[in-house]
């Protein structure tokens, strides 16, 4: 982005809204200012961006930038301390039991004949899901006290979006932010109430309708204003703060045209990935007559994943399992689909998918219910089955959660052959329309822990509901003895396959002809610098020497810390160190041979390398209990807790002690040692 004009995009919506309480409104530059979304590379680097202006730390040194006056994006990206700098971007939401509405028949679409559509009530058999599973809706809020949502379920939420946007839509003039506390309304839109009863509506009430889940926690996420609009960096911020607070799933029925905020929505996606977060985003180009194919024009935040499969993304279809007319399309992005409308012709001549909804002109109707379309109301049918499926596994990976729920779909390709750019759909629509009865049926072919063989003699772990490669060195470090269970191809072809076991904790490897040797720690190589080598009293002839690509399969952690109690001196100097709490403190010779030091090694540094650990100026001291005297000095002192404590007669007789017990020290070194409270009886 060059222009020197911020160019903001918006997420659409066909239905939107929200209220929230208790939120601290923040106000920001003029209308003439700028706002860019920058990463630095170093918490070091954050002086050099607060001279272009004001910043707010978004999550993990990503910042939003105000300036007074337009900054380009390039200007920052010349910087070698930017990781990325991009401008803010608007979206929009995508929208165009025995309860009375729930029913059996695919065919009333007057009713709920979107759940036994993708085999809900199947399901139910199995699992009705978890109050312990949260679904985090980062969209307009949601009005908890709607009859179909007041029993609890929803729970404390978080809020941050634009109440004021300057005119030319470059600025956020006024940001409204803080928690939204359980039970309230956060909704003065609608639009988030609507996916809210999708995902999680009250079963069995004798109103309404039923949503997938009959237990879950619903996090009303408000990142959306009134108009259903919002910025990228707050969708961003949303899901951090939904990923450290709980949630397992995360829905996104926003969206936005092309990929311009890619880069920070991409950075909170890869956290909540990480952290174990399953997202959710539907297709979009709800307000469209035609669908596009996101493979020519892609969107966010259904295409920004960055291609490693951390989205799961949603097409919309109709009552007859054909790709509905406004939903977007594409096999680069699209995941799964699931229902969106009912038959769609216009927007004034459709019957859509019913759920609970609040409308602002209405305020104290808390028993409103409305037909929406599009693939906004999709994606929430999809949270809701990912949300039974970590019910039903509740110990699997997230990738085997997310495979299990792909796979399980029914094919309809027979159904699409003309309904894609006039095309066959083939993968277009992901693997199918989701069915959630297999989703959560239990089809596990192996228990979890165990070892499997294929024909072609590759061996697996099964783990978490995944298969993990066993290298030959990792079995037998880790399974000699195992028996192993001979497996045919196609049964261990139906399992997700997941990272590598590493070997056991604490074993060291290396490639042939690179010095670098990495040590496993909580399933991790990390490197491990000449100190943090010897710190642990490690030895060369322990370390295995594995091939490049086996430790390049192997996930990459931070250098291994150097321990305290590593031995540090200069090549110049007899003076010995020892590091403790990140200090340098000097040993003398008498603590050497006390504490047995002298059977370790000792690394040897330059003297640069060794001030870069401050030194203490205290002495390394004795061992706990016991008695010391400087020779000028009548004192006698007991080492307690790391310091030397003068004791007086009575206090030393009561004790038990014997004056042959002192050891007598040079008065210099008793003195460097740190001195502690007296002990005086």
């Amino acid at each position: 982005m060059t222009s020197n004009k911020t160019n903001f995009k918006i997420f659409t919506a066909l239905i939107a809204a929200i209220i929230v309480s208790n939120f601290t409104p923040l106000q920001a530059h003029g209308a003439d200012a700028g706002v860019l979304i920058v990463k630095i590379k170093s918490a070091s680097d954050l002086m050099k961006l607060q001279t272009y202006g004001e910043t707010e730390l978004l999550f993990n040194n990503v910042y939003r930038l105000a300036t007074s006056y337009q900054l380009s994006a390039t200007v920052l990206l010349q910087q070698s301390w930017v990781e990325f700098a991009e401008h803010d971007q608007i979206v929009k939401t995508t929208v165009n039991a025995d309860d009375p509405l729930f029913v059996l028949d695919t065919a009333e679409q007057d009713k709920q004949w979107y759940l036994p559509k993708i085999k809900v009530h199947q399901a139910w058999e199995k699992t009705t899901g978890s109050p312990q599973i949260t679904v985090a809706i980062i969209d307009t809020g949601i009005n908890a006290l709607h009859e179909d949502l007041n029993d609890g379920r929803v729970g404390r939420g978080f809020v941050t979006y634009c109440q004021n946007l300057s005119p030319a839509k470059d600025n956020c003039l006024t940001r409204v932010t803080g928690e939204i506390v359980a039970g309230v309304n956060s909704d003065d839109n609608g639009h988030g109430t609507i996916i809210a009863g999708l995902v999680g509506a009250i079963p069995n009430n004798g109103k309404g309708i039923a949503g997938v889940n009959w237990n879950v926690k619903l996090m009303p996420i408000k990142a959306l204003d009134s108009k259903g609009e919002g910025l990228v960096s707050d969708v961003s911020q949303a899901i951090k703060w939904a990923a450290d607070n709980g949630a397992r799933v995360i829905n996104l029925s926003i969206g936005w045209q092309g990929l311009p905020g890619m880069q920070v929505l991409q950075e909170s996606i890869s956290y909540a990935f990480n952290k174990g977060v399953l997202v959710v985003a539907a297709a979009g180009n709800d307000g469209a007559t035609s669908g596009g194919n996101l493979n020519v024009s892609p969107i966010s935040p259904v295409c920004t994943d960055g291609g490693q499969n951390m989205v799961i993304g949603v097409a919309a279809l109709d009552i007859n399992d054909r790709k509905a007319v406004f939903s977007s399309f594409g096999s680069n992005c699209i995941d799964i689909s699931a229902p969106g409308t009912a038959n769609y012709v216009s927007k004034e001549n459709s019957r859509g998918i019913i759920s609970t909804y609040y409308d602002p002109a209405k305020p104290t109707r808390n028993n409103l219910y409305i037909y929406a379309s599009g693939s906004s109301v999709a994606a929430p049918l999809v949270a809701g089955v990912a949300a039974l499926t970590m019910a039903t596994f509740p110990d699997w990976d997230l990738k085997a959660v997310r495979e299990r729920i792909i796979a399980s779909a029914d094919n309809i390709d027979a159904l699409n052959m003309t309904n894609c750019d006039s095309g066959s759909c083939g993968r277009h629509l992901g693997s199918g329309r989701i069915n959630a009865y297999k989703a959560v049926s239990s089809s596990q072919l192996f228990s979890a822990g165990t070892v499997v063989k294929s024909p072609s003699g590759a061996t697996y772990l099964i783990e978490k509901g995944l298969k993990r490669p066993v290298s030959e060195y990792v079995f037998r470090g880790r399974f000699g003895g195992v028996v192993l269970v001979q497996a045919e191809q196609a049964e261990i072809d139906a399992v997700p396959e997941g990272r590598p076991l590493p070997p056991v904790e604490g074993t060291m490897i290396k490639e042939p002809g690179v010095p670098t040797v990495y040590i496993i720690e909580q399933e991790k190589r990390l490197p491990l610098s000449y100190l943090a080598f010897s710190s642990r009293g490690l030895r060369f002839e322990n370390v295995a020497t594995l091939s490049a690509e086996e430790i390049a399969g192997y996930d990459q952690g931070p250098d291994a810390p150097v321990l305290d109690g590593a031995l540090i001196k200069d090549a110049n100097s007899p003076a010995v160190y020892i590091l403790n709490n990140n200090y340098r403190q000097l040993i003398s010779y008498f603590v050497f041979k006390g504490r047995g030091l002298d059977a370790r090694p000792i690394a040897i540094l330059s003297l640069e390398e060794l001030e870069k650990y401050q030194i203490n100026p205290n002495l390394y001291p004795p061992m706990d209990g016991l008695l010391i005297k400087g020779g000028s000095s009548p004192t006698v002192y007991l080492v307690e807790n790391g310091a030397r404590k003068g004791m007086n007669y009575e206090a030393f007789i009561n004790r038990g002690y014997k004056f042959s017990e002192v050891q007598v020290l040079p008065q210099s070194e008793v003195d460097q040692y740190q001195l502690g409270a007296d002990i005086i009886q």
